[in-house]
C-alpha cells in the first residue's frame, strides 16, 4: 500500500508539472491525436486502391488496426519514460538521482511520467473497432470479448517488459534507444492480419516478438473463430508473466553494472 500511494503521489506530481504549460499539453494532445489520424486516412487510401488485402476488407483490417492501437496506448499512458532511459538519461548521468533515493530504481522510472496523450490513441482506437465492427458480420461471445480483453491488458505489459529490458541495457552501453526503436517498430507488422506475411515473420511475430500473438490472434478469434479464445488468452497470460519476469531479471542485472556518467 505504500508504493500504491506513493505511485500516485509522484503521478500526481508528474500530471501537476505537466499542466503548467497548459498550451503545451493541449498541443501535445492533439499532436498525438492527428498523427495517428493521419495513419488511418493513409490507410484508408491505400485500401481504397486496393479493394482488398490479401482478401481482407476494409473494415477487417480497419479492425486489426484500430485493436492494435489499444494495448500500444495503454503502454504509452504508463511507460513512457523508458524511452527517455534508453536514449539519453543514462547517457547524460540523469539517472543519479534515481540511485540516491531509498526506493527501487524501476518503480520510480515508472512513477517519473505519466502521458495522457495516451487517451488520445486510447479513443481513437475504440472508435475504429466500433465502427468496423458496425460494418463486419461479427459473433460476440463472452470467450471472444474475454480474449480481446486479454490482449489488450497483458499485450500492454508485454509491451512494457520489452521497453524495460530494452532500456536496461542502456546502464551497460550508455544508449539503448535505437535497439529499442528497432524492437518497436515490429508492433507495425501487427497493425494488419499476420495472414499476409510469410511463415518466418508470422512465426516472428508470435513466438519471438509476440505482437501478432495478443493483437491479431484475439482478432481472429472474434471475427473468424480461428483459435480456442480461453486457450488463447492463458497462453497471452502466461507470455506476458515470462516477458516480465525476465525483463525485471535484466534490469536488476544491468543496473548493477550502472556508472554515473554525463557532460
Amino acid at each position: 500500500m505504500r508504493y500504491v500511494h506513493l505511485y500516485f503521489t509522484c503521478i500526481k506530481r508528474s500530471m501537476i508539472s505537466r499542466l503548467e504549460y497548459k498550451k503545451d499539453t493541449i498541443v501535445a494532445l492533439f499532436s498525438f491525436f492527428f498523427s495517428n489520424l493521419c495513419s488511418l486516412a493513409a490507410l484508408y487510401f491505400i485500401l481504397q486502391a486496393i479493394p482488398t488485402l490479401a482478401g481482407y476488407s476494409l473494415p477487417e483490417v480497419g479492425f486489426f488496426y484500430g485493436f492494435s492501437m489499444i494495448p500500444i496506448a495503454l503502454d504509452h499512458l504508463f511507460s513512457d519514460e523508458f524511452w527517455l532511459v534508453a536514449y539519453r538519461r543514462v547517457k547524460d548521468g540523469d539517472m543519479d538521482m534515481h540511485f540516491l533515493r531509498p526506493v527501487p530504481v524501476l518503480f520510480q522510472v515508472f512513477a517519473e511520467t505519466f502521458q495522457p496523450e495516451g487517451f488520445g490513441e486510447l479513443i481513437l482506437g475504440a472508435a475504429l473497432i466500433t465502427v468496423c465492427a458496425l460494418n463486419l458480420t461479427v459473433t460476440v461471445t463472452f470467450g471472444t470479448v474475454a480474449a480481446l480483453l486479454v490482449g489488450a491488458v497483458f499485450g500492454a505489459v508485454i509491451i512494457t517488459s520489452l521497453k524495460v529490458a530494452m532500456a536496461a541495457l542502456a546502464f551497460v552501453f550508455k544508449r539503448s534507444g535505437p535497439l529499442l526503436q528497432v524492437i518497436y517498430n515490429f508492433s507495425a507488422y501487427a497493425k494488419y492480419p499476420l495472414a499476409i506475411y510469410p511463415g518466418l515473420i508470422r512465426a516472428l511475430l508470435i513466438f519471438v516478438l509476440p505482437f501478432g500473438l495478443f493483437i491479431s490472434l484475439p482478432v481472429d478469434t472474434l471475427l473468424y473463430g480461428t483459435h480456442n479464445p480461453w486457450l488463447l488468452s492463458l497462453a497471452i497470460i502466461g507470455c506476458s508473466a515470462v516477458f516480465f519476469a525476465l525483463a525485471v531479471w535484466i534490469w536488476t542485472l544491468c543496473e548493477r553494472r550502472y556508472e554515473s556518467t554525463g557532460s
